[in-house]
């Protein structure tokens, strides 16, 4: 029979669209396919090979690696093609040169694919360029986790004198040890450092701090394997090049609208529905209730998509003062030929001024669980309010939802447009046991929050608001956090 082929794969940092067009190509074709630490599953999505996994983590081996590479020869020796799929680039600190040299020792034919290394990956894609001009023009990448009783070890003395960036591998686990190690070779503990976790991963996170600090607020941060140590004064460039990860949770036909409005603010949107709209149906008696208001009033542009379905209600408009609390819902109504009015501030007491001698009476038409602050104070102002629900919100069930929970923990800013997509995110994460992690995260990175009564929503859940826009929309939300960046 005659012999196969063994390809050394390099999968890149850990999202499936940095492999290469080759490794993808070979994915198609192998026979056996042998991979380890995969950053993401995903990547072995349709993939018809045997698939084996010998995975290593620090203590915990599937196989020894004199295992992995006699099962390579006895995988080749059938004739198979086997494709040996690892993170990161096989030939640096994959041992990819070992595998190679067991199997030209065996006169098995074999071909190495180079991949995307994680140790200059993961910190460009969390912000650090690991050389720049005037500030490092020499880069070092060392592993972190040495194999026992090697003769020649780390020579940390030369490495900190050597200056530029210093990028240290799998070494989670001597994270202490080695920058103690650093600092009494010389290196100053002021000098900034960061850890990047899951480099490539959608959960993707960073800390920094000083060389002297970096190790206690990993500890305290929970960082976990795999991360990189990045030690150099690149670390800084993260503060204007790294783009901080928002989770958007309003219903699906906002997602692709605010994702975009999101990007050009310079964040990286998570889209995580947490809720979605449920028509309800209007009432026998909307055509007496709309010929008693003077007014019609629309909280959203969710609400005039839904109420102008009616023809009821759409030929009442022409004869009433319309009002619209915030721009993308007067915007809603002028696409469909019905100027409104938008009060200046949008609270009862904007309403109020506005509404103040042009009218006594006034209708919502909203969601079935819109706040009632705004109607309960115009009732106290005198106004005679009414009140109809056009749509409930509900759970959305969308995996996206269950997917920014999983990964909370490595999203930054999260932006709560509305009490619903609060209370749903909390409540799914306790369907999924996962409640605890979900706090932890909201307490660790900011909470953006439109209007009042979703500020009292977060309050009654027991978390706290760190950012709330003056003018209640999704872009003025943006802007503030963009101010707040700026200031930092």
């Amino acid at each position: 029979m005659a012999l196969g082929k063994v390809y050394l794969v390099g999968a890149g940092p850990g999202d499936p669209e940095l492999m290469t067009l080759k490794a993808k190509r070979l994915l198609g074709i192998a026979d056996v396919v042998l991979f380890d630490r995969l950053l993401d599953p995903t990547m072995l999505d349709g993939v018809k090979a045997e698939l084996i996994d010998v995975g290593k983590n620090a203590g915990r081996h599937k196989l020894t690696q004199e295992g992995i590479n006699q099962l390579l020869i006895e995988k080749a020796e059938t004739g198979a093609v086997v494709l040996r799929l690892k993170g990161g680039d096989p030939y640096l600190f994959g041992r990819g040169g070992e595998e190679a040299l067991a199997l030209q020792e065996k006169g098995i034919p074999f071909e190495v694919v180079p991949g995307v290394t994680s140790s200059i990956a993961a910190p460009e894609l969390a912000g650090i360029p690991v050389t720049h001009r005037g500030v490092a023009s020499s880069l070092i990448i060392v592993t972190g986790h040495e194999e026992p009783g090697k003769e020649t070890p780390l020579d940390w003395k030369a490495i900190a004198a050597l200056g530029g960036t210093l990028v240290v591998l799998m070494g989670v686990s001597r994270l202490e040890k080695n920058v103690e190690a650093l600092i009494a070779a010389g290196k100053s503990p002021r000098t900034p450092a960061a850890m990047v976790e899951k480099g490539g991963w959608s959960e993707q996170r960073m800390i920094s701090a000083t060389l002297a600090d970096i190790a206690e607020k990993a500890r305290e941060a929970k960082i976990e394997s795999p991360a990189i140590l990045v030690v150099g004064e690149v670390v800084r460039l993260a503060e204007k090049l790294g783009k901080k990860k928002i989770a958007i949770l309003r219903p699906a036909a906002q997602q692709k609208e605010s994702a975009a409005l999101a990007e050009s603010y310079g964040f990286s949107p998570i889209l995580a529905p947490a809720i979605t709209l449920a028509e309800k149906p209007l009432p026998e008696d909307l055509q007496e209730r709309l010929c008693k208001a003077e007014c019609v009033a629309f909280t959203s542009a969710n609400g005039v998509k839904i109420a102008l379905q009616s023809q009821a209600i759409r030929k009442a408009l022409t004869e009433k003062t319309i009002v619209a609390i915030g721009p993308k819902t007067a915007m809603a109504l002028a696409e469909q030929g019905l100027p409104s009015q938008v009060p200046e501030e949008y609270s009862s007491a904007g309403m109020e001024k506005m509404l103040k001698g042009k009218c006594r009476s006034i209708l919502f038409l909203r969601s079935a669980q819109g706040s009632r602050y705004l109607s309960e104070a115009l009732k106290a102002a005198g106004l005679f309010v009414d009140d109809i629900a056009l749509y409930e919100v509900a759970p959305s069930h969308d995996p996206r939802l269950d997917e920014l929970i999983k990964i909370a923990r490595g999203v930054q800013i999260f932006a709560f447009t509305s009490s619903s997509t609060a209370r749903f995110l909390v409540e799914r994460a306790r369907e999924m046991g996962l409640e605890m992690q979900l706090r932890d995260a909201l307490a660790a990175g900011t909470v953006a929050v439109i209007g009042k009564p979703t500020a009292a929503e977060l309050a009654r859940l027991g978390l706290n608001v760190d950012v709330m826009p003056d003018k209640f929309t999704f872009e003025a939300m943006l802007a503030t956090l963009k101010g707040e960046e700026e200031i930092k």
